[in-house]
């Protein structure tokens, strides 16, 4: 069956001769792919699906734009921003989209993906009255409800006292509420409960697990960004705090700097990682000062204290899952304050900025005395600085952050991105993180899920030697100087990238990519207290295309394999087809795909991306043996209404997915465990919205 299905999914990757859309190579759907794998968990940050939402019905006026709106975009690389901000000073305002081409580092590619979300006036000024804020701005209502058809175990009835079990229901439910006015104030607030955990009974009677607030005011006079309520903070390059959805290494090979505004709102269903407070960033002329403080209640897991003073805890419960007793417990049970600073200073060609950021928490800090934990966080408090800077000259971008803990163990962080001519690019990143740097709500470029005792040098490459072929590729190579988790010993290792990518016309698309990952980890075998280390070899080998059939119909497919083998023993193999139409019509569009899979053990897991309601992920791990399948339908009901007005929009999406794994007992394991072989899910949305044109 699995040949059969390898031949079918290569005659239709040779047949495929027109493209689905307009993206970059990689786009952000496998860049989530890649964060998913490194941080075994699915991303909850929905603001970059929210602010291309926003440009599509408002698109973002170029002769106006600065380098934080560009940004904003999330579609354009740093020497791309920094080339059309000196384009546009030199030549004055733009007259019109063909300009954009004669913008150095603006490939027809980049031109055609920034269409739908940009456009350009000749006067149109991004400042309005406070007064006129509150009125006229884009209003919506977002209501999502999800639920797996199977009953897993922690749903039944306990089969003896004391047994753990869920309190609430089966259903995930989110509400959102939101007002933005040209991305000059946005308020709104945010309810959550995961499935499993009560819903106004119980230990939630006040309704949801998790509520959010936000309001954020940009561009009143000096006061550039003000927020209230929950936010996110990001400094530097991310090496002392940094809470926006950041990327490692892919085949974006240029995407290895950190933007993002230092303060920006947070609406997103994850209960960890965000502030809640107040937040304020003035700005007079070329000087900007950032300021916020924070106090908020968290979940952790706490210990008693074996010298019989207040408990400890142990690690911060950042999963948002209050479900059973003992989850239930460990809800909100400490309380973490927080404060911080930034302050810079920009030029022309050159940024410079100071940062510092403070935590406190009620209950004492400490993890297990295990040897990987000897530099981890202790105590109620820590204190992080540092000094970022980058400057531009010619086609030579410098960037980088030097920091510093209150013990002044350092981390560093130096990179370059250099524009060779008009089709070649290069990148370089070094970094220095010492094994007793701490820090928290952290995520710079490393190999390491934070940045902690890591050295290691990065070198990418992007050509483009003729229109519509590009090739990427990286090199990174790294050292831990400590031992880490399941890593008795110092280690290291090795990553390479490649990838290939054919796109004639706007049409057709298809890549391949091949990467080898070299990593020590401990051996399966106890040599007296400690492992022995090795070094198993990843390869993983990907061909993917899209084809646009009509302006109706699409198509797209991916065959990926994966191998990890180790010096003497059998590899170990993982393999992942997947095929998929979508369809869009008046009032109706959708998608529809079959992925078969078979992976020989967790290791050889492959993540993919997987269409799903608006603002919403779906990254499922596949491994073991099976087959997945799904339909997604998007409604616009906002027609059917009679006498609407024409501001007012209704839509609907219902999503049906299934997992059969054939000859399984059951699926899952613990309180998530599920008899038989088939894991079904439905979700629902209703999003009603009102909208201001243009």
């Amino acid at each position: 069956m699995r040949n059969l299905l390898i031949i079918f999914l290569f005659i239709i990757l040779c047949e495929a001769v027109k493209a689905q859309n307009n993206e970059t190579p990689e786009s952000r759907t496998t860049q989530l792919e890649t964060l998913a794998e490194r941080k075994e968990t699915e991303p909850e940050d929905d603001s970059y699906e929210l602010d291309l939402d926003y440009f599509i019905r408002h698109p973002l006026n170029l002769n106006t734009a600065d380098e934080e709106d560009l940004i904003q975009l999330h579609l354009l690389e740093v020497l791309q921003v920094k080339n059309f901000i000196s384009y546009r000073k030199l030549l004055g305002r733009l007259l019109s989209i063909y300009e954009l081409q004669a913008i150095p580092g603006w490939d027809i590619g980049t031109i055609h993906r920034l269409l739908p979300y940009i456009k350009i006036n000749r006067d149109e000024s991004v400042y309005s009255a406070l007064k006129e804020r509150w009125k006229g701005g884009d209003a919506a209502v977002l209501m999502r409800t999800a639920q797996v058809i199977e009953k897993a175990k922690g749903f039944m009835k306990p089969d003896k006292p004391g047994s753990s079990y869920y309190e609430g229901s089966a259903q995930k439910i989110f509400i959102r509420y939101t007002y933005n006015y040209k991305q000059l104030l946005t308020f709104g607030f945010t309810g959550d409960k995961d499935a499993g955990e009560p819903f106004f009974r119980g230990a939630q009677r006040y309704g949801f697990d998790f509520y959010s607030f936000h309001f954020f005011l940009r561009h009143a006079g000096v006061i550039r960004a003000l927020a209230i309520g929950d936010f996110t903070v990001n400094l530097g390059q991310g090496l002392i705090q940094w809470q926006t959805t950041a990327f490692t290494k892919s085949s974006l090979v240029l995407s290895i700097k950190r933007e993002a505004d230092c303060l920006r709102p947070y609406h997103s269903a994850g209960e960890f990682n965000f502030h809640r407070g107040l937040g304020i960033t003035l700005q007079k002329r070329n000087w900007q000062s950032t300021l916020f403080i924070s106090s908020q209640k968290i979940s952790t897991s706490l210990e008693p204290d074996t010298a019989g003073r207040e408990d400890l805890f142990s690690s911060f419960q950042n999963s948002g899952y209050h479900r059973t007793p003992a989850e239930i417990a460990d809800r909100n049970n400490s309380n973490q304050f927080s404060a911080g600073a930034n302050i810079r200073y920009s030029a022309s060609r050159f940024l410079i900025g100071f940062n510092w950021v403070q935590f406190h928490f009620s209950r004492p800090f400490k993890k297990r005395d295990e040897p990987y934990n000897l530099y981890s966080l202790k105590g109620k408090s820590l204190n992080d600085f540092s000094f970022d800077y980058n400057y531009t000259i010619h086609n030579l971008h410098l960037f980088g952050e030097l920091a510093a803990d209150h013990g002044l163990c350092f981390a560093l962080i130096q990179g370059a991105l250099i524009s060779l001519g008009e089709n070649i690019d290069m990148s370089f990143l070094y970094r220095n993180i010492s094994p007793s740097f701490r820090s928290l709500y952290s995520d710079a470029f490393t190999e390491n899920s934070t940045p902690n005792n890591e050295k290691g040098f990065y070198a990418g490459l992007s050509f483009k030697p003729a229109a519509g072929i590009q090739t990427s590729l990286y090199y990174d190579v790294f050292v831990f100087p400590w031992v880490k988790y399941r890593v008795d010993g110092p280690s290291g290792g090795r990553d390479f990238l490649f990838q290939f990518t054919y796109q004639p016309d706007k049409f057709w698309r298809l890549s391949t990519l091949y990467k080898n990952e070299r990593k020590t980890a401990n051996s399966e075998l106890l040599n007296e207290r400690t492992h022995g280390l090795v070094e198993p070899l990843k390869k993983r080998w990907r061909i993917e295309t899209d084809y646009m059939i009509s302006k109706s119909f699409s198509f797209d497919s991916r065959v990926e394999f994966v191998w990890i083998s180790l010096s003497g023993n059998k590899s170990t193999q993982g393999f992942l087809g997947t095929a998929g139409f979508a369809f869009r019509k008046s009032m109706l569009s959708g998608n529809i795909s079959v992925t078969f899979f078979d992976t020989q053990d967790y290791g050889t897991r492959i993540y993919i991306y997987e269409p799903d309601v608006l603002y919403n992920f779906s990254l499922p791990a596949y491994y073991g043996s099976g087959l997945h399948y799904y339909l997604n339908l998007h409604k616009d009901f906002s027609r059917l209404i009679p006498h609407r007005s024409k501001h007012f929009k209704l839509s609907g999406w219902l999503k049906w997915s299934q997992t059969y794994y054939p000859g399984y007992v059951s699926i899952g394991s613990g309180l998530d465990e599920i008899a038989g072989s088939r894991k079904s899910e439905i979700k629902a949305q209703i999003l009603i919205q009102w909208l201001v044109i243009g």
